[in-house]
Formats: C-alpha cells, sequence, structure tokens
C-alpha cells in the first residue's frame, strides 16, 4: 500500500472549483484510496474547497469516501440535477426569457444533493475539519467558512447544503445564494490553497496540530485546458473572444499563482504540492494512456458537462493520472524543472510550466 504520510504530518487537501470536471478530481481521491487503503476522512485532517471542491470538502466532512461521492454526487446527484432542467432550446429560452439572469434553476440540485447533508450545520463538520469560500455582493468580500478555530463560532449554524450552494454560485450559471452569495471564485479563491493554509497555520495552528515543517498541503485542480493561441490571433478578436479569454485567463492565472504564492509564504513550512492533469488529447494518449477514439473532445470538457461519456471519460482521467503521479513526493509540482531534463513540459500527465516565447520586433511600430 502507497503512504503518503510516512512521518505521520498533518495532511491539508485544497480542491479548485470547476463545476462537473470535479469529477476528475474526485476520481483521483477515489484512486488514492485505493492506493492507500484508507478513505480520505481517514487521510486528511483539513479538507479545503471553492465551489465543485466545496461539494466533495463538505462530503468528506460528512464521512463520505471520495468513492461514495463520486457515485452518489457525480455519477448520479449532479447529471439528475441537470437533466432535470429544460434541454436545448428550451434552457436558453428560460435564460433569455429569465432576464439573462441564471442558466440554472438550483432547486434540481438541491433536492437531489440536500438529503446527504441531512440538516448537518458547518459547526458539525469537525473531522476533518472543513473550509470553503464564498463571496458576499453586499461587501465585496469573500468569506472563509471554516468549521474550527477562530471563524468556527462565526459560521457554525450555517446549514451545510447552504454554504455549499454559495461556494458554487458561479455567476451566470446559477442566481446568487440569497440574492448575495455567490461562488468563491469570483476573486482570487478558485484554488483556495493560500487561504486554506492561512487558516490553519495561523488562526487554527497547534489547537489542531498544524506546527511549521509538520504539514503536507496537496492542491488538486480540476484539469487544465490550454488557453493559448496561434501568432497574431488576438488581431482578429472581437468582443465575445476578448470575455472568454479574459475569464479563463483569469481563473488559470489565479490557480497557478495561489500555489506559487503559497510555496513562496510558507517554504519550510508547509511543503505543498500540486497536481492537475493536462486536459490535452496527445498528453492523454501519450502518457496516461487513454483512449480517446470516438470519446469527447477532453478539451471541451466544461463547468456543465454531465453526459454519461463526459463523465466516463473524466473518471478515467482522474483514476490514470492519480495513478502515475508520485504522491509521496515532497514539493511534487505538475511538471518537471529540471534544465536540461524536460524543462516545461508535463509531467506525469500534468498541466505543463507557462513557458516565455521569443518577440520579434522587428519592422514593428514599437522600436
Amino acid at each position: 500500500m502507497l503512504n503518503i504520510n510516512p512521518d505521520n504530518k498533518k495532511l491539508i487537501l485544497s480542491i479548485d472549483g470547476g463545476g462537473m470536471r470535479g469529477t476528475i478530481t474526485i476520481a483521483m481521491l477515489a484512486e488514492l484510496e485505493k492506493l492507500t487503503g484508507k478513505t480520505c476522512p481517514e487521510l486528511f485532517d483539513m479538507v479545503a474547497g471553492t465551489s465543485t471542491g466545496a461539494i466533495i470538502a463538505a462530503g468528506f466532512g460528512l464521512g463520505l469516501s471520495a468513492q461514495e461521492i463520486l457515485e452518489k454526487v457525480y455519477k448520479h446527484g449532479l447529471p439528475e440535477g441537470f437533466r432535470a432542467q429544460p434541454q436545448g432550446l428550451l434552457l436558453w429560452l428560460r435564460y433569455l426569457l429569465g432576464g439573462l439572469r441564471a442558466v440554472y434553476n438550483f432547486q434540481p440540485f438541491l433536492d437531489v444533493l440536500g438529503p446527504l447533508a441531512a440538516g448537518k450545520t458547518i459547526g458539525d463538520l469537525q473531522n476533518p475539519i472543513v473550509f470553503m469560500t464564498t463571496r458576499d455582493l453586499r461587501t465585496n468580500n469573500t468569506y472563509y467558512v471554516v468549521s474550527r478555530g477562530r471563524g468556527g463560532a462565526r459560521f457554525a449554524d450555517w446549514p451545510v447544503t447552504g454554504a455549499v450552494a454559495a461556494s458554487g454560485a458561479a455567476p451566470i450559471y446559477f442566481p446568487p445564494v440569497l440574492g448575495n452569495l455567490v461562488d468563491g471564485g469570483v476573486g482570487t479563491s478558485g484554488n483556495p490553497v493560500l487561504a486554506a493554509t492561512v487558516e490553519a497555520m495561523e488562526f487554527i495552528g497547534s489547537e489542531a496540530g498544524f506546527i511549521p515543517g509538520q504539514v503536507i498541503h496537496f492542491s488538486l485542480g480540476t484539469g487544465y485546458r490550454a488557453n493559448t493561441f496561434a501568432g497574431g490571433a488576438g488581431s482578429r478578436f472581437w468582443l465575445y473572444d476578448w470575455v472568454v479569454y479574459i475569464i479563463s485567463g483569469f481563473l488559470d492565472d489565479t490557480a497557478l499563482q495561489q500555489v506559487f504564492g503559497t510555496r513562496a509564504v510558507y517554504r519550510g513550512r508547509v511543503d505543498v504540492r500540486r497536481y492537475n492533469p493536462y486536459l490535452d488529447p496527445a498528453s492523454l494518449r501519450d502518457t496516461l494512456g487513454i483512449n480517446l477514439a470516438g470519446r469527447p473532445d477532453p478539451r471541451k470538457l466544461e463547468l456543465d458537462s454531465y453526459s454519461p461519456a463526459q463523465i466516463e471519460l473524466m473518471e478515467e482521467i482522474g483514476r490514470a493520472y492519480a495513478r502515475r503521479v508520485a504522491w509521496d513526493e515532497p514539493g511534487y509540482m505538475p511538471w518537471v524543472e529540471t534544465p536540461g531534463d524536460r524543462h516545461g513540459q508535463g509531467r506525469d500527465g500534468g498541466h505543463p510550466l507557462p513557458g516565455i516565447l521569443p518577440v520579434d520586433w522587428r519592422g514593428s511600430l514599437y522600436r
């Protein structure tokens, strides 16, 4: 059996937002359970998440294993919630007639997921400690909803279902919860790794054993899609292209910068490890051994990709990636960082390190 914690340190798990692409992440964790022989609630002392990551964090706080969450939530619950909505043209007509406020209604998701929380509040989630994020439009402030420590009393009476819904209320996709609370990824906490590390080390601390040098933090993404274009493509962009690029680029940049920032601030005190598969067909085929013939394009997996074929592919990606990566390697990152080796290339099927390309200024107006 794999031992990811031979020195018996405290383990933190944080999970990015990503909607249905959380299927990839929970499949990674279900495979990790097989490799270690332990469930995630047994492995981790604190679990943090934003949006889809909040669903997983709450599930672990409720004592569910990753395999149970994969089956009950990502393969059945969430798809049922999507299928209960109008489909195709009717869905977009409702969106238009509703004043372009939200594509999806929360109620079908609450109907299928709410019973899992069984009236529990945030204060009930003590082992592991649960941490999630949401943003309040009234204050333009991100709330760090936590079940223990100095912030625990403030959120103890929040219903688990409400907190998870608030963390996942992605603008355009879902309406704000209570008209005020939106997805924690609106801001810089789409990847909650830094916020969760600060909470654990500065506000919970030794009360729960979070002592410098004795903490490992596993940061998991929901899959990386290259948001790159051919040379000169920007000169042909129009408004829609820029909106899509800005949103995608912002989410990718903040997710990565949160990891870099955490490693820089807590260097020597917290062992931060990052895992995020690269949703590139060549990488999936050549590195992870996934046959993509006749299957959905992995580059088009979205927050609301819920078809059986898409879910099957995402589960396969997550499991294959989990079997490939080094869970027990200190400071693990998704790329190879050794100059002269494969610097900048995706490692073990992970996303590549962003590079720097030469810029040809010859003959331009800017010389």
